[in-house]
């Protein structure tokens, strides 16, 4: 007990620090819906998931690595699958990496430098919204805070502990995002700089200790290697190049975007580097470098900020642009702990009490009253937008959307996909016949406007009406009911079945024990025929038995039968009642697949249709 109160009494404005970051990182942490990116996150750390699955969607469509996805996995599957566990996951992260700038400070400086440095992060708004966010730039934050922490610690007392715990935290670094490699890169130029400037006697022992972090490093960044081939071929062609105020928009962003707050943090920014090159020192020699706290810091920015930069700048130009300010991040610690120190450097007290009450309070009034941050909305309201979708459409119709794949989401519990196309390319796909003139929902956001052109907005007026219309922040939905009622006999094409095992004739085959299931089509209480055209494969049964067949109309079984090998005599006809108007599917499933004589049991169906008796 005496050990805690002291501890409190030591640290109380780092406690209290702390207590403010993690009220300003936890509340209304789940207010706003997730979006795109965040839908990945979700998707990607589905518990319900095998690891084989989650490699190969994460290898497809995603830029950062497994690691992130692989945390919130866990924790998806210890506290319960849902946006609030990831979304905490973050805060608690952002509320961590506060601390880690606190010792980071505190290695660089002094003990109040860190405390500044903290306080300033736990004030800043993008640094917050990054916080409650569910995606992997905030852990990015964190862990490249502790590499630079790690690696001051190496550099100035360095010894094998201290090397493996900076190989450990770089090499977590990159995993957390790999926009961290340019920045891996600037640490190793450093390292090769004091290495350099190391006396003659201790320059070998300080190598050996440089190979042991090295090895380290290069040890786990191999489970990312896969990673890392994929991230150097991609091409996003939606990023665009800087511009000429490209970066001093990325600096005023992660800072703030307050005039007000840039101006001080311009000025602090200025008295650093006028600090910095009074410095007398012109020893090139690592002791003195490491022992001068501003040349040391001034030292960790240059690899940290000011020489990613211009890399990112060539790298933007001469092959695949990168400038986004999300992709920075990982220098809001820097600018943060550059701040701190300036204002650390001023020798009147109340001049470094009066910069740090006004940073306070600007950037509260920023987020409480200017940008109202915790009750206006900010991202696509696709939960909401979904969950109305859902609660109104109790028949079940077909939902469309340019985001289908991310959007499935949120139908999960339906077991309905959500089919991913345009709206312009779903219009003309049926009016070329490809697609069936059915009822419909089609749902877009994320700066994705409803825009037709007046033939396919009159293709839609005179195919349908709309009778729902739902407007929410950057997303849209709006309810298409066909004009016309459907018509028989249906004809069930292979492109509607999955999985979509299907030759260039349109023909779907079944190679294993397993079923074919149809997307849901729409019935009226009736009585029907099932129409089917199959043959067995190979024409000659194999031990005197052809391909057996099961038939289900939604749950129901409404028959089962041996097929055969003639081409010419292959159509069975099933009939089944459907007892109230209902969406359902067809279902086959072939359930003797064997291999013998030298032969595989396979089936073929060409043709499905309903019909319907009068």
């Amino acid at each position: 007990m005496k050990k805690i109160t002291a501890y409190i009494q030591q640290n109380y404005w780092l406690l209290a620090i702390l207590l403010l970051a993690s009220f300003l990182r936890l509340f209304h942490v789940d207010y706003q819906s997730i979006w795109i990116d965040e839908i990945h996150t979700m998707i990607e750390s589905d518990p319900s998931m095998t690891f084989r699955e989650m490699n190969h969607i994460i290898l497809l469509r995603e830029g950062i690595g497994h690691m992130y996805f692989l945390i919130v996995k866990g924790l998806n599957v210890i506290f319960g699958y849902s946006t609030l566990t990831a979304r905490l996951f973050s805060a608690f992260t952002g509320i961590a990496s506060v601390y880690a700038i606190y010792l980071l400070g505190k290695e660089l400086y002094n003990k109040r430098t860190g405390l500044i440095a903290a306080l300033l992060l736990t004030v800043n708004l993008y640094h917050i919204t990054y916080s409650q966010e569910a995606r992997s730039y905030i852990l990015l934050v964190l862990f490249c805070t502790l590499a630079f922490y790690k690696l001051a610690v190496f550099l100035k007392r360095p010894s094998v502990k201290n090397a493996i715990w900076y190989g450990v935290f770089a090499a977590l670094m990159f995993h957390a995002h790999i926009v961290s490699a340019i920045t891996l890169f600037g640490q190793a130029l450093l390292i090769l700089f004091i290495l350099y400037t190391q006396p003659k006697e201790e320059r070998k022992a300080f190598f050996q200790k440089c190979v042991v972090a090295g090895t380290t490093l290069f040890l786990l960044l191999l489970p990312g290697y896969s990673l890392i081939l994929k991230v150097s071929k991609y091409k996003s062609g939606w990023l665009t190049l800087p511009g000429p105020d490209g970066f001093s928009n990325i600096v005023k962003a992660i800072t703030g975007d307050t005039e007000l707050l840039w101006f001080l943090f311009l000025l602090l920014a200025i008295f650093y580097f006028v600090n910095l090159f009074k410095q007398k020192e012109n020893r090139l020699s690592a002791h003195a470098l490491l022992s001068n706290n501003i040349i040391f810091s001034a030292l960790i920015f240059f690899c940290w900020i000011f020489f990613a930069i211009p890399l990112s700048i060539i790298k933007s130009y001469l092959d695949e642009p990168m400038i986004l300010s999300r992709y920075f991040i990982h220098m809001l610690p820097a600018l943060a702990l550059l701040f701190a120190i300036a204002i650390e450097q001023m020798r009147n007290r109340i001049s470094q009490v009066l910069i740090v009450v006004m940073i306070v309070i600007l950037s509260l009034t920023d987020i409480f009253i200017v940008k109202e941050y915790y009750y206006k909305l900010s991202k696509s309201q696709y939960r909401e937008l979904t969950t109305e979708i859902m609660n109104n459409n109790p028949q079940g119709d077909k939902v469309v959307s340019s985001w289908g794949w991310l959007m499935s989401y949120f139908f999960k519990s339906t077991g309905e996909p959500v089919l991913e196309m345009k709206l312009r390319d779903y219009v003309n796909a049926m009016k070329e016949g490809t697609v069936q003139k059915e009822s419909f929902w089609y749902l877009d956001g994320n700066s994705r406007p409803y825009d037709l052109t007046q033939e396919e907005e009159a293709f839609l007026n005179e195919n349908f009406s709309v009778s729902e219309n739902i407007e929410l922040y950057d997303s849209w939905a709006r309810h298409y009911i066909t004009k016309t009622k459907q018509g028989f006999p249906l004809l069930l094409s292979s492109d509607r079945f999955i999985p979509k095992n299907i030759d260039d004739k349109g023909n779907l085959y079944l190679f294993e024990n397993g079923g074919l299931t149809s997307e849901s089509f729409k019935l009226e209480k009736g009585q029907y025929n099932l129409v089917i055209k199959a043959n067995s494969l190979p024409k000659e049964p194999i031990k005197g038995e052809h391909a057996h067949l099961q038939v289900k109309i939604g749950d129901e079984k409404i028959g089962d039968y041996y097929l055969n090998g003639n081409e010419n005599n292959n159509e069975m006809k099933l009939p089944f009642e459907i007892k109230a108007d209902t969406k359902t599917k067809a279902q086959f499933i072939f359930d003797n697949d064997t291999f013998a004589e030298d032969k595989d049991r396979n089936l073929v169906i060409y043709f499905v249709q309903i019909e319907k008796k009068e």
